[in-house]
């Protein structure tokens, strides 16, 4: 049986509140109202529609100055209360930019560029430079979107409040390490050649873009804009060449322009979860082909659960190690080497 409208923005007002006190508000007061169930309850049917709205109208509040701002930590850094007057003033903004609104809600995607994940390559790259003796590597990543975490070696992190790593002074990633020897990370060499490749690349340069994407956070998430933001900075200073198409066919013609002298890694974080079990097998093979002539690295997570995976291969030899767990709300990794693998 289908959810009715109440029951819906309910449902999601719930779900948000710990990490939302806005939009938890703002879904209680819209549970209420039949003028915003007129506007809504015909797209309810979509799962994704609720916050693909709650974001849509952020990123409108972006490129529009209005009262409404001032209810936002987006733009003030002491909202006024989402109270039956601020819900006015909510009512008011939507139906005044409802047709822009809509649009980006119906056409919009949900998938955050969450510059934090790169936090988890530095201890893996360190652990491939130590198994390998090589400095530096060539570098693919699958499902890039805005190509941001390939400029993993251009930010700064601090493991365990205290080991810094590299540029903390432009970006500051904090991060905490279990069963790992941090205090042996060290800065890594910038790869000589990167690649991003993706089914819908990010221009993340084009402003309409970078709003929607700064738009997917929580007007709570402070941090993550901040990062965000720098991450942007870096990409402009130091941008990737992004390549769309499919991604499959992309990996295959990025191969055959590597150099065979030097070791290629191919990473993908959060993102085959929903790949169909042939497709994930077309991946492997693919891999496995042009192993055959280069030294490659598969950094990989979501094609056996949750848990990150190196497979060295060369030669058509292929080994497979567990290697950690991310845990993204809590910013910790926990190192996983050495443990059994179960796939």
């Amino acid at each position: 049986m289908a959810l009715k409208y109440k029951e819906i923005m309910l449902a999601y007002s719930n779900a948000v509140e710990e990490k939302s006190p806005l939009y938890h508000q703002l879904g209680q007061h819209m549970a209420e109202d039949k003028e915003m169930k007129g506007l809504l309850s015909p797209f309810t049917g979509n799962k994704q529609f609720i916050p693909l709205f709650m974001s849509a109208v952020l990123s409108t509040l972006y490129t529009t100055e209005h009262e409404l701002r001032n209810y936002y930590l987006n733009f003030s850094e002491h909202p006024l209360e989402m109270d039956a007057r601020g819900f006015e003033v909510y009512k008011s903004f939507v139906t005044s930019h409802l047709d822009e609104i809509m649009i980006l809600a119906r056409s919009g995607d949900l998938k955050k560029n969450i510059v934090e994940r790169s936090a988890l390559l530095i201890p893996i790259f360190h652990y491939m430079t130590e198994q390998s003796e090589r400095e530096s590597f060539n570098v693919i990543e699958l499902g890039t979107k805005a190509g941001l975490l390939l400029n993993y070696d251009w930010y700064g992190y601090t493991f365990n409040k205290n080991h810094k790593v590299g540029h903390t002074e432009d970006i500051n990633i904090k991060m905490k390490i279990k069963g790992y020897p941090h205090d042996t990370l060290r800065p890594l060499t910038h790869p000589r050649l990167k690649y991003g490749l993706s089914s819908d690349v990010i221009r993340i340069e084009e402003e309409e873009a970078f709003n929607w994407m700064m738009s997917l956070f929580y007007p709570e998430e402070v941090k993550r804009r901040h990062n965000l933001k720098k991450a942007r900075d870096i990409f402009l200073a130091h941008p990737v060449e992004l390549l769309e198409g499919d991604e499959l066919d992309l990996l295959e013609k990025t191969l055959m322009i590597m150099p065979d002298d030097e070791p290629v890694v191919i990473f993908h974080i959060h993102h085959t979860k929903n790949w169909s079990d042939e497709k994930k097998i077309a991946l492997l093979e693919l891999i496995q082909r042009y192993s055959a002539t280069k030294e490659i690295y598969h950094i990989h997570h979501q094609l056996f659960g949750q848990d990150i995976f190196i497979d060295y291969t060369h030669n058509k030899v292929i080994k497979r190690e567990k290697l950690a767990h991310l845990e993204l709300d809590k910013m910790k990794i926990e190192w996983l080497l050495g443990q059994p693998l179960v796939l």
